[in-house]
């Protein structure tokens, strides 16, 4: 008898407590690209850069690959770059995942008339290729639509 007064007392106190909780705070996302927002937001401090990095990905053209680099020491710059090639769809995508910042190398040994977006993800963007879309710390976008100077 007494177990089932404390059963009775601790749910009359707790369900609604519970039940302004859920109601406050749903668990359900809040859009389509919640997920990726999420992480982005996380990685960078950008929200909402899911749909801009869409609609940049959609302006270049799709028969083109999206050249992704990472950093091989640096976990969030790897999952920075699988969040983009998913966003990157329908482009094939490359990922390099080098030592250090500076992707020259690679880069180099590149056509860019094969190639519509480069991005940099917590990695350096060589002086010779010109200036993209930087968003907030780590993240920058070249589309390739712009003359390449080398």
């Amino acid at each position: 008898m007494l177990w089932c007064g404390l059963a009775v007392a601790s749910l009359s106190v707790s369900i609604p407590k519970i039940y302004s909780g859920v109601t406050e705070f749903p668990l359900r996302p809040s859009g389509p690209l919640h997920t990726s927002d999420s992480y982005l937001k996380f990685a960078t401090g950008v929200s909402g850069l899911s749909k801009n990095l869409i609609s940049i990905f959609q302006s270049t053209n799709a028969s083109k690959r999206v050249i992704i680099f990472t950093r091989k020491d640096d976990t969030f710059s790897c999952g920075l770059g699988m969040t983009i090639a998913y966003l990157a769809s329908p482009h094939l995508v490359r990922v390099f995942e080098i030592n250090g910042t500076h992707p020259d190398n690679e880069l180099s040994k590149m056509n860019p008339h094969e190639v519509a977006a480069v991005v940099f993800c917590r990695t350096n963007r060589p002086a010779w290729l010109p200036a993209g879309k930087v968003f907030g710390s780590g993240l920058e976008v070249v589309s390739m639509t712009e003359k390449v100077r080398r």
